[in-house]
């Protein structure tokens, strides 16, 4: 068993929704469809966004992230097609509000 220190330091809780939100940006970014600035605070404005208008994902298993079950491959592919969804608006309203 993990003392409450190293539990709060092993870093095992991982937000699916977050990877989610990251392969759908680098995909819209791939196709060049949306003219936009790609800095790192844009980029991580878009994120934060997106990731405030989506449900989290929560894993706390290697094992589950590895080898997920159908349910939980399902919940996967519905985030990623809301942050698809989202990623556009996130980018219109940052393009508002730059901040640099």
């Amino acid at each position: 068993m993990l003392s409450k220190d190293e539990f709060f330091k092993t870093g095992e809780i991982v937000n699916l929704a977050e990877h989610a939100v990251y392969e759908e940006l680098a995909a819209l970014i791939d196709r060049a469809e949306i003219e936009f600035c790609q800095c790192d605070k844009c980029l991580f404005d878009i994120a934060c966004v997106v990731l405030n208008n989506i449900p989290n994902l929560y894993s706390s298993s290697i094992v589950d992230r590895t080898y997920p079950s159908a349910e939980f491959k399902d919940e996967y592919n519905n985030l990623k097609l809301l942050a698809a969804d989202e990623i556009p608006q996130a980018i219109e309203r940052i393009k508002k509000r730059l901040h640099h």
